[in-house]
């Protein structure tokens, strides 16, 4: 009886120790309650298959827009790559630094009505830069007398004092002030430039006598020339010119009043002088060697 009061006393004098034994309780019941409910939960692969199970199927539709959706992605992406070599401003397309051009060429003279001359000859170009050159130029001509030069004849009963040219040799300095290119045929790019040219040189030239039997004498003299022209190139190592060339030298004619049977010596003293202009307008072909090139910066 004794040891029963004792104990309940103990007890109301010690609340504390009863809610530490609830509270130890509680967890063991809960720890107890979280196993079972672990237990009897299915396992996550199970339901995850199972929702995969209940959806339903992508339709033919959005699965063929899926793959041109994934197919434009990847044309994009390679066409990204090639804009990777394209520049805003492209180098030139053709060099002349340091190469020589060899370039025939054909003319025909058009500023005198009463003789026109034809010549073919050839240009030897060294380039110092891709934009100045000097060249050595020579060509041989050949004259044709005008329809007009007759009929002045038999009109005015009077004939014309004429010189032919025989051939002309020059030294010649040219500069490229521009460069240019243009569509062709909406398929192909040509590229251009203009040269301005500047020489000296020496031109012979022949009397046409009034009378056939008459002694001819021939004159040479210095002569300036000074032309322009445009180039087209074609490949690496040919290209297409045309272009204008004048010819200015101080010439030699026959005296209109020489006696008959003077000869060439007296003749060529009794001479006039003039200020001749021959105008020739030419084409050419440019073979440039060495045959190809190469860039020595880069872009």
């Amino acid at each position: 009886m004794k040891r029963l009061a004792f104990g309940l006393l103990l007890v109301l004098a010690n609340p504390g120790l009863v809610a530490a034994a609830e509270a130890s309780a509680a967890p063991a019941n809960e720890s107890a309650e979280e196993k079972a409910a672990e237990a009897e939960a299915p396992a996550p692969e199970a339901t995850e298959s199972k929702k995969d199970d209940e959806l339903p199927d992508l339709s033919d539709e959005v699965k063929e827009a899926a793959t041109q959706k994934e197919e434009a992605a990847s044309e994009t992406t390679s066409a990204r790559l090639s804009w990777e070599d394209i520049v805003v401003v492209p180098r030139k397309a053709f060099l002349k630094r340091h190469r020589f051009e060899l370039a025939p060429f054909s003319a025909i003279s058009i500023n005198d009505s009463m003789i026109r001359h034809y010549s073919f000859g050839g240009d030897l170009t060294f380039y110092l830069t891709d934009v100045f050159s000097v060249a050595a130029e020579g060509q041989y001509f050949i004259k044709e007398r005008s329809e007009r030069e007759s009929l002045v004849g038999f009109q005015f009963n009077r004939a014309t004092t004429l010189n032919r040219f025989k051939y002309s040799t020059s030294l010649v300095f040219g500069y490229v002030p521009g460069y240019g290119k243009f569509g062709l045929f909406n398929k192909y790019i040509v590229h251009w430039d203009v040269t301005v040219n500047a020489g000296i040189g020496v031109i012979w030239t022949e009397i046409i006598p009034v009378r056939i039997d008459d002694q001819i004498f021939s004159n040479t003299d210095i002569c300036p020339s000074l032309a322009i022209s445009t180039r087209m190139f074609v490949t690496d190592w040919l290209a297409l010119s045309i272009g204008l060339r004048d010819y200015m030298f101080i010439d030699k004619f026959e005296n209109k009043n020489r006696p008959e049977g003077q000869n060439a010596a007296d003749a060529k003293a009794n001479g006039v002088s003039e200020f001749t202009q021959n105008v020739m307008v030419f084409v050419s072909a440019g073979l440039y060697l060495p045959t190809s090139f190469s860039y020595k910066t880069p872009r």
